[in-house]
């Protein structure tokens, strides 16, 4: 039996316990859906513990393999698969690199087995336009639906705020239904459209909305 449908599974049989345990009047039955909640939790975000964090050197290999992952499982990444050539000690120095700005920061999602998701805060570097911070993201397929793309940017936007940016923007594809209502449900706003901005390995193009934030 595959991971997915091992949760898809423990999913259904805790949501059935639940049922089951709101019947009981009392405190065993307080105590008894307290414990079922728990383990649906734990169902529900694939029986690993889920964890939002700053970025590390020693993710270097891991957040590597996670954006080469997002290559090949979504057109939606910049990178087509096959055409990052990142090692993972050049990875070692980005990490370093934006480590070091005091303006930069990337957060990443990281569950017991591996790196899921992350999110990049580029600051601008000229003084007119320091007060911006350009944001790429990425979640695996497998984490999606969770709420943990929403959580990614709360704890963004609070360290952007502490670091007086006020302005966040990004790009999204403009087939990119979940990205772009992420980024709404967010407060960012449509800015304007990037006409034939990206060109897939097909050879079709695609338009972009420019969208973007103030705090």
């Amino acid at each position: 039996m595959e991971f997915s449908q091992v949760r898809l599974l423990c999913s259904r049989v805790t949501s059935l316990l639940t049922r089951f345990l709101i019947c009981f009047r009392g405190k065993p039955g307080v105590i008894y859906f307290k414990v079922a909640r728990e383990i649906m939790d734990w169902a529900i975000t694939g029986g690993w513990n889920v964890e939002i964090r700053q970025i590390t050197e020693d993710d270097a290999a891991a957040f590597l393999a996670l954006q080469l992952q997002l290559d090949r499982e979504t057109d939606f990444m910049l990178m087509a698969p096959g055409e990052r050539q990142t090692t993972a000690r050049q990875q070692r120095d980005i990490i370093r690199k934006i480590l070091s700005d005091g303006r930069s920061m990337t957060w990443v999602i990281a569950d017991d087995r591996h790196l899921v998701g992350g999110l990049t805060l580029r600051a601008m570097a000229p003084f007119k336009i320091r007060h911006t911070g350009h944001i790429v993201v990425g979640l695996l397929a497998s984490h999606r639906g969770q709420g943990l793309g929403s959580k990614l940017f709360g704890q963004m936007e609070t360290w952007a705020r502490v670091h007086e940016f006020h302005r966040l923007e990004l790009t999204v594809m403009c087939d990119n239904r979940a990205a772009l209502n992420l980024y709404l449900t967010q407060g960012f706003m449509v800015e304007g459209l990037r006409r034939d901005s990206i060109r897939q390995p097909d050879g079709h193009w695609v338009d972009e909305y420019a969208m973007s934030k103030l705090l």
